[in-house]
């Protein structure tokens, strides 16, 4: 066997194994030409390209619709970083995780469709969802249904009691009931205090719209922050996780603000496109370093903003730096 044969066999092995393998590549050389490419990258990312006609072809020129892709790419060339990763990246009707490593020659990349295992998570996400807003939903009505009656049942027996001592004209005993109603009265005012947050009856009844006024109009209240909602929603409903979801970022993303930003005033926006409807949160307040606390010490209301927002496959974008406030976006997708 010549060593020219050789050699082609080697070729047809190698590009065999590019074009069998079960995610997408793509090797550039270091003039940023594209010299191999799959037809699984060619799918995965709408190339416009033939595999086997890949004369001077940039790949900056074929990729201009990946934006992130783009952009990763550009500061490699720029020598900004060597390597990247960009995980679960919605692009068509698809979630991939694309990784891009440096080496002597170029640089290659290589695509994998998560689709599937994105879609088991959010399943397994709108589970746990669901299961906390039954769970909810149960506290919720035994708290009203049971605690409450049984309180106003023991104010009445009181009241019999205070009722027999004011004749007797025992001013000490009546004092102490006195105090025993305003307890009761607290604690029954906790209570359904408890018992709205845990299932905002207005959000069942009437809608996102009036379950947030009544959110803010309570904070409000309390004259510590000022906080502030525009809307341009139109439809009168939404279905009915979509607004649970978007009362509980609300509300956490609130209270975030209210407990760490040292904020005088947040705005709360929500846009209602054809497609989509978009949440936004921003604070005047202190803001804080994006990288560290998202990497190492993420809290857990934010933990649980993300999560809810990727059970709706939804996008979760936070802006913020030390002194700079924060803005948190969170769009939804809604289906028509």
């Amino acid at each position: 066997m010549t060593q020219e044969i050789h050699n082609d066999q080697i070729k047809n092995l190698l590009s065999s194994v590019v074009n069998n393998a079960p995610y997408g590549m793509i090797a550039i050389d270091n003039f940023d030409q594209i010299v191999l490419v799959n037809e699984q990258a060619i799918s995965f990312l709408k190339l416009d390209v033939n595999s086997n006609d890949l004369n001077e072809l940039v790949i900056f020129d074929q990729i201009k619709h990946v934006e992130q892709l783009y952009l990763k790419l550009n500061q490699i060339v720029k020598n900004q970083y060597q390597d990247f990763n960009i995980d679960a990246l919605p692009f068509d009707d698809k979630f991939l995780n694309i990784r891009g490593r440096k080496i002597k020659e170029g640089y290659v990349v290589t695509i994998e469709d998560i689709t599937r295992d994105k879609e088991m998570e959010m399943v397994a996400l709108n589970s746990m969802l669901e299961g906390q807003e039954l769970e909810r939903r149960r506290i919720a009505k035994e708290i009203h249904d049971g605690i409450g009656p049984s309180l106003s049942t023991v104010r009445l027996l009181l009241e019999n009691i205070s009722s027999e001592n004011n004749r007797l004209d025992n001013t000490k005993f009546s004092t102490q009931m006195s105090v025993i109603f305003d307890m009761i009265d607290s604690l029954t005012g906790d209570i359904r205090d408890i018992s709205h947050q845990l299932m905002p009856k207005l959000l069942i009844d009437f809608g996102i719209i009036p379950a947030l006024e009544n959110l803010i109009n309570r904070i409000n209240k309390a004259e510590r922050i000022k906080i502030i909602l525009f809307h341009s929603i139109l439809s009168e409903r939404f279905p009915e996780l979509i607004e649970l979801g978007l009362y509980r970022i609300c509300q956490e993303l609130i209270n975030n603000s209210v407990k760490h930003s040292s904020a005088s005033e947040v705005q709360v926006q929500l846009i209602e496109h054809p497609d989509s409807i978009i949440l936004m949160v921003e604070d005047n307040g202190c803001g804080f370093d994006k990288t560290f606390v998202m990497k190492e010490n993420p809290g857990v209301g934010l933990i649980n903003v993300e999560s809810r927002t990727n059970a709706f496959g939804g996008n979760f974008i936070l802006d913020t730096a030390i002194s700079k406030g924060v803005t948190a976006t969170i769009e939804i997708p809604l289906e028509k």
